[in-house]
C-alpha cells in the first residue's frame, strides 16, 4: 500500500526533532479550509463559494488566512488568490496586515526563503492598491534589513525594499516618518556597503537618500542628532561632501526653516529611530539581558549573544547601534536600578572591551557620549548620560585603561568634533556632569578625575578641561551625601561574587560561578552606594522614555507610526 505523502507547502523552516507551534497549525488550518471549499470547483463556482463562507466572522479568518497562506508559499497561485483576498475581504485586509506583522516581528528568522520573497511581493502588491497602513509593514520589515550583516540573504532584503520605495516613490512621499525612517536605516546601512562587491548596490542607495534628503528634509529633521551622526559616518562619498557643503554653508537651501547643524544636534533623537536599526530578535535579547538576567550569570548570554551577531569583522559597526539603543531606548525602573540585574554599563562595557576594530571603537564611543555633547537639563534625559559616567566609575580599579581612553576621549572631542561650536559641546558635557552630581549618580567626581591610575599627561588633560569638577569633596559634602534621602539600601556586592564566585552566605545577590567578562568591582576603599535616580513626573510621560525595564510585565514594544 502506497504511503500518503502531505502536500501541504510550508511557512517556516523545520528540523525534524521540532514540533510544529500553534502559528503554524492555525495557517495550516486554514488551508485545509480554503482548500476543503473550492476544491474541483470552476473559478466562478470557487469566487461564490468563498463570498458565502465569509458571511461569518469565524469562516472571514480562516478564508483569509488560508488565501494568505497560498500567497507566501504558492507563488505561481499568488496573483490569483492576492484578487480573491480584496474581493473577499470584509476589513480592507486589516486582519491580513495584522498577522504579517505578527509574522515579521515573532517569526521572520524561521521563514523559508520562497516565503520571504513572497511577502515583498505582496507589500509591492498592496502598495499598488493603496491599502492602509502598509506603511507600518514596510517599517517592521526595514528592521530586519541588519547593520553589520553582509549576507546574501540581508542583503536581497535591503536591495528588495530599496527598489519597493524606488518604484513607489510618489506614495513613499505620503508618509514623513517613514521617509525619515527610511533615510536613518539607509544611512546607517550604506555605512557597511564599501566593499568591491557591493558598489552598485551602493551606488543606488547614495542617488536614492540624497535625492530624498535634499526633497525632503523637512521631514528628516524629526530624525535628530542621530541624523547627523549617520552623515559624518558618510561624509566622504562625493554626493554627500556636497549636501555637507550646503548644510553648513546654506542650510536655507536645504529647508527654509532649517537654520543650521546646531537645530539637528540640539534635538535628541527619538526612540523610535534608535530602536529601528536593531532586528526584533536582538532587541528582544538586549531587553532580556537587562531586565532578567543576573550579574555573575550573564556571561553565556554575552557568548551567545557575541556568536550569533558580532563575530564577523563586518559586523563590528553594529556595535554603534547596540549602544544607542541601550543609552536611549533601555531606561531601567528604579526598582531594577537597585536590584542585582546586570546593568546597561556593563553591557555597554562588553560591548566596548570586545570591539577588535579601531574605526568601530572610535565610533561607539561617540555613540555613548553623544548625548553629552549638547545636553539641556530642561530637554534631555539623565538616563542618556548615566551608562558612560558608570562605565567610567565602575571599570577604574579592574579595567583603568576603559577608564582612560574614555577620559582621553572626552577631553579631546570637545575641540575637534566642531570647531566652530566646541564652546556649545564644551557647555553640553559641563551640563551633563553637573546633571550628575544633581541627580545623585555619582557623589563627585574626584575619585574619578584625579585618580592615579591614570597617566600624568591624561590628569593634567583632564585637569585643565574640567577645573571645577577636579575638585576634592568638602566634608559637608560627604555627610550630605551619606544621609541623601534617595539612598540604596541594597547590599552592596563582594569582590569575590562580581568576580563569578559563589557566595553562600545569605544575599540579595545570587550571582553564579560564571566570571562575568566585565565586572563591577569596588574600589579598595568601600565607596558610597549609588543611588536611584530620581524620576520627574515628565520624564515618565514621556514617550520617548518609556522604561523597558518593565519588560518582565510587559511585551515586547511595537512600533506603530
Amino acid at each position: 500500500m502506497e504511503q500518503t505523502i502531505s502536500t501541504t507547502p510550508k511557512l517556516f523552516v523545520t528540523s525534524i526533532v521540532e514540533n510544529k507551534d500553534e502559528l503554524e497549525e492555525k495557517y495550516e488550518r486554514s488551508f485545509n479550509t480554503l482548500q476543503n471549499l473550492i476544491s474541483g470547483l470552476s473559478e466562478k463556482e470557487a469566487q461564490n463559494a468563498l463570498n458565502n463562507a465569509v458571511c461569518k466572522d469565524k469562516n472571514h479568518e480562516e478564508v483569509s488566512l488560508g488565501l494568505l497562506f497560498v500567497i507566501l508559499t504558492e507563488p505561481q497561485s499568488a496573483a490569483k488568490s492576492y484578487r480573491d483576498l480584496t474581493l473577499i475581504t470584509r476589513d480592507g485586509l486589516t486582519l491580513v496586515l495584522n498577522h504579517l506583522t505578527q509574522l515579521i516581528l515573532e517569526r521572520y528568522l524561521r521563514l523559508t526563503d520562497t516565503v520571504r520573497t513572497q511577502v515583498l511581493w505582496l507589500v509591492r502588491e498592496m502598495i499598488r492598491n493603496a491599502v492602509t497602513n502598509v506603511d507600518n509593514l514596510c517599517w517592521n520589515l526595514m528592521r530586519h534589513a541588519a547593520g553589520g550583516d553582509v549576507s546574501s540573504r540581508n542583503i536581497m532584503l535591503v536591495e528588495a525594499l530599496l527598489d519597493i520605495y524606488k518604484e513607489n516613490r510618489s506614495w513613499l512621499d505620503k508618509f514623513p516618518v517613514l521617509i525619515a525612517s527610511v533615510v536613518y536605516a539607509y544611512l546607517r546601512l550604506i555605512e557597511d556597503h564599501a566593499v568591491p562587491a557591493l558598489t552598485q548596490l551602493r551606488h543606488k542607495e547614495v542617488v536614492f537618500v540624497v535625492t530624498l534628503i535634499r526633497e525632503r528634509f523637512a521631514d528628516c529633521l524629526v530624525i535628530g542628532r542621530d541624523f547627523v551622526r549617520l552623515l559624518q559616518n558618510v561624509a566622504r562619498i562625493p554626493e554627500f561632501e556636497q549636501l555637507w557643503r550646503d548644510l553648513l554653508t546654506n542650510p536655507k537651501s536645504l529647508c527654509p526653516t532649517f537654520t543650521g547643524v546646531l537645530q539637528l544636534l540640539q534635538t535628541r533623537t527619538s526612540r523610535r529611530f534608535l530602536q529601528s536599526r536593531l532586528t526584533p530578535d536582538m532587541e528582544r535579547k538586549l531587553v532580556f539581558l537587562t531586565s532578567q538576567v543576573r550579574f555573575g550569570y550573564h556571561k553565556r548570554y554575552q557568548e551567545w549573544f557575541q556568536r550569533q551577531y558580532l563575530a564577523t569583522p563586518e559586523s563590528q559597526s553594529l556595535r554603534c547601534d547596540l549602544i544607542r539603543f541601550i543609552v536611549g531606548v533601555i531606561h531601567p525602573t528604579n526598582e531594577l536600578l537597585c536590584s542585582d540585574i546586570i546593568p546597561r554599563w556593563a553591557v555597554i562595557g562588553w560591548l566596548l572591551t570586545t570591539c577588535t576594530s579601531s574605526v568601530a571603537a572610535s565610533n561607539a564611543k561617540l555613540a555613548l557620549f553623544y548625548d553629552w555633547l549638547f545636553f539641556e537639563a530642561d530637554k534631555d534625559n539623565i538616563m542618556n548620560i548615566e551608562p558612560a559616567i558608570l562605565v567610567m566609575h565602575h571599570s577604574m580599579r579592574s579595567h583603568p585603561a576603559v577608564t582612560a581612553t574614555l577620559l582621553d576621549f572626552l577631553c579631546r572631542i570637545i575641540p575637534n568634533f566642531y570647531p566652530l561650536l566646541a564652546d556649545k559641546v564644551r557647555a553640553g558635557i559641563f551640563s551633563s556632569l553637573r546633571q550628575i552630581l544633581e541627580k545623585r549618580v555619582l557623589p563627585t567626581l574626584f575619585p574619578l578625575f584625579d585618580n592615579p591610575k591614570l597617566d600624568r599627561e591624561l590628569r593634567a588633560m583632564v585637569r585643565e578641561a574640567f577645573k571645577e569638577f577636579c575638585l576634592p569633596p568638602t566634608t559637608e559634602g560627604k555627610d550630605d551625601f551619606n544621609s541623601g534621602i534617595h539612598m540604596n539600601t541594597k547590599e552592596e556586592p563582594t569582590e569575590q561574587m562580581l568576580d563569578g564566585q559563589e557566595n553562600h552566605t545569605p544575599s540579595n545577590n545570587h550571582l553564579g560561578d560564571s566570571e562575568p567578562t566585565f565586572s563591577d568591582d569596588e574600589e579598595e576603599t568601600a565607596a558610597p552606594t549609588l543611588t536611584p535616580i530620581p524620576r520627574s513626573t515628565e520624564d515618565e510621560e514621556d514617550d520617548d522614555d518609556i522604561p523597558l525595564g518593565d519588560a518582565r510585565s510587559q511585551s515586547l514594544p511595537v512600533m506603530t507610526l
